[in-house]
């Protein structure tokens, strides 16, 4: 493939002031409110040792690691998520007496993947990780902290969807082949439904058994999938052990209110091998990929040498922005200065100054570095929606004497564009 320097790699993009501006607010916004919450911020590098990423991929996800050596001949990856930096974290700077830990992060991840609209090689997560809780109330505070941060960023069409890992390993547990059943499992994660039907009934199970799995690509809805998900299941233990808890945690998650944000899907599966138990996903329609995800991953953090029950949930916050955008929810972008101040060679320390001290009472301030003429400065002010051009004269009584013009015609009354008119320094300074 052809490639020159000045392209950025594939799957990267630059990322310009008005789209920064808009990615910084809406990721400021979720921190606000994740911070609302009790969670507090971590930071993990950017990189990792190859062999701590291992300890928590599948092998999906280990294939599209960016893998690289250091000098010292160390084999390091570029982390793919932000859970399993912050697993091997928890588990090397914790103790038990500090549980349950409520953390959140904003970070860049890299997957080598296929890049798409809205799906990068190098993109954005916000996301949460609530550890050494277990048992439903914990899932079920991620499941309401996961739809409450996506509501505050304006993303009025999101769903949430919860499955569970149990439920599939329960009714796959007899499959005597287990290749068969990593087959059934990639084949739900595909959604390549014939397939999996294919599989199911190559299985050698008993009928209900194959009844069930059948019917699972069909168990999505609401709270009364589980009644039907439990009659389906009555021979496996395990998948009713498995129901039990999904139903435990969606009844909690109607407490608070989002019974009309959250459905069930009994298909649902990951590529990721550290889930246990529940798991999420969340979905806009204007998205034809999931807009983020999470679950129950009770043994990773055990990989690292500690256990430690853990849940968490985490979105891409491009994939957040392209659907703010499909839905026609547009952000401002930065404000322009509120003044572009100039002033000729002489008078360059009293405009410094004045500067200074306008920036320190909150006023948006750009300097002239060109050397622009009045006229010039006016024109540039115009383009860039910069209300007013002040004009530093000289310095009277240790005062800078100012003269200012608007850019743009003023309301009625209040003098024509481009007129410089002398004012009080300490007016614009707000005095």
């Amino acid at each position: 493939m052809k490639y020159t320097v000045v392209q950025t790699p594939r799957g990267a993009k630059d990322i310009l002031p008005r789209e920064a501006y808009v990615k910084s607010r809406l990721e400021q916004r979720a921190a606000a409110y994740l911070e609302s919450w009790g969670y507090a911020r971590v930071y993990t590098p950017t990189f990792e040792f190859f062999d701590a990423i291992a300890q928590g991929d599948g092998p999906v996800l280990a294939d599209s690691l960016y893998r690289f050596v250091d000098r010292d001949g160390a084999a390091l990856a570029l982390r793919p998520d932000m859970t399993i930096p912050i697993a091997r974290m928890v588990a090397t700077r914790y103790q038990p007496e500090d549980m349950p830990l409520r953390l959140y992060y904003v970070g860049n991840v890299f997957r080598y993947a296929e890049p798409q609209a809205g799906r990068y090689r190098e993109f954005t997560q916000v996301g949460v990780e609530l550890i050494g809780a277990a048992g439903p109330r914990a899932d079920a505070e991620v499941v309401a902290v996961a739809a409450g941060v996506l509501e505050s960023l304006g993303l009025a069409s999101f769903r949430l969807d919860l499955g569970h890992v149990g439920y599939l390993r329960g009714l796959v547990e007899a499959v005597p082949d287990g290749r068969v059943g990593d087959g059934l499992k990639e084949a739900l994660l595909r959604r390549d439904y014939v397939r999996y039907e294919a599989l199911v009934n190559q299985c050698g199970l008993d009928a209900s058994r194959r009844q069930a799995l059948l019917a699972l690509p069909r168990l999505r809805g609401k709270g009364d999938v589980l009644e039907e998900a439990r009659r389906l299941a009555r021979g496996s233990r395990a998948a009713l052990e498995a129901l039990d808890n999904l139903s435990a945690i969606y009844e909690l998650v109607t407490l608070y209110g989002l019974e009309e944000r959250v459905g069930i899907d009994l298909a649902m599966t990951k590529d990721i091998d550290y889930y246990s138990g529940l798991l999420i996903e969340g979905y806009a329609p204007e998205l034809g990929f999931t807009l983020g995800s999470g679950g129950r991953y009770d043994t990773l953090v055990g990989r690292f040498g500690q256990d430690f029950a853990a849940t968490g949930f985490a979105f891409g916050v491009e994939r957040a922005m392209l659907v703010l955008d499909r839905l026609g929810v547009t952000e401002a972008g930065p404000p322009p200065p509120q003044l572009l101040l100039i002033a000729d060679d002489r008078c360059q320390a009293q405009l410094l100054s004045f500067a200074a001290a306008l920036r320190r009472r909150g006023v948006l301030v750009e300097v002239d570095v060109q050397g622009l003429s009045s006229e010039e400065a006016l024109a540039y002010a115009r383009r860039r929606g910069i209300a007013q051009v002040a004009r530093v004269v000289g310095e009277e009584a240790g005062t800078p004497l100012v003269e200012v013009a608007a850019a743009a015609a003023p309301p009625a009354g209040d003098g024509a564009a481009g007129v410089f008119r002398r004012v009080r320094a300490d007016r614009l300074l707000g005095a």
